[in-house]
């Protein structure tokens, strides 16, 4: 019959792909992801740093420091699936001591104390970047695990 398809198990395919979609975004990037981004190692332009944490800042160096800008956006992990499919969400909300927002100057490298990019959510904010990474494999895994169950 020319012109026609058929997919038998639409639905289990549809719960498998969400299951572990889920599954990749809460073990995979908010539990293991972020903290290795953290911790990567980062050139920085000119003398050591004290830190908050009364901590010399080495080079290269983390971006962990009192762990208030990581902590901020694992904590604000959400996952939702709704009638058009699942997403998940992070913020990254952690404030200076004026009480402003600082994760996108750390993350572009912008601002008085930030010289260098630490672009930690580029290899998912980016197709090319995400086509090489470790965290596509973690989720072709995921999808190979849920499909295969």
């Amino acid at each position: 019959m020319a012109g026609t398809a058929r997919i038998i198990g639409a639905k289990q395919l549809e719960q498998a792909l969400l299951a572990a979609f889920e599954e990749w975004t809460r073990e995979d990037v908010n539990e293991r992801h972020w903290r290795e981004k953290f911790e990567d190692d980062y050139r920085y332009p000119g003398p050591p740093t004290l830190r908050k944490n009364g901590e010399i800042a080495g080079n290269p160096r983390d971006i962990l420091d009192t762990e208030a800008l990581y902590e901020s956006g694992v904590e604000s992990y959400k996952f939702t699936r709704g009638a058009t499919g699942a997403e998940a969400n992070w913020h990254w909300d952690a404030k200076n001591s004026s009480g402003e927002e600082y994760a996108w100057f750390v993350h572009e490298g912008q601002g008085p104390h930030s010289r260098v990019p630490r672009p930690w959510t580029d290899e998912l904010a980016s197709e090319y970047l995400f086509e090489t990474s470790a965290i596509k494999r973690d989720l072709m895994n995921a999808l190979d695990r849920h499909l295969n169950a």
